[in-house]
């Protein structure tokens, strides 16, 4: 398959999760971003993350979960 089907885009790794989880690291991620929540979720569903703010993501929800 294409590249594009092996790379999962932030939003359908978030949906992925159990909902407790997701909203603990979002709620982390907020804290250390300073992002709106708002914003957050607009982020997240255009995948419009700034390159730091990608990093910061993948941090949390990536390796804080395994």
């Amino acid at each position: 398959m294409n590249e594009k089907t092996s790379k999962m885009v932030p939003k359908n790794h978030y949906d992925q999760m159990e909902k407790a989880t997701r909203l603990k690291l979002r709620n982390e991620f907020l804290k250390r971003s300073g992002m709106s929540l708002i914003t957050f979720y607009d982020k997240l569903r255009k995948d419009s993350f700034k390159p730091l703010e990608r990093e910061l993501y993948e941090n949390i929800f990536i390796i804080q979960q395994n």
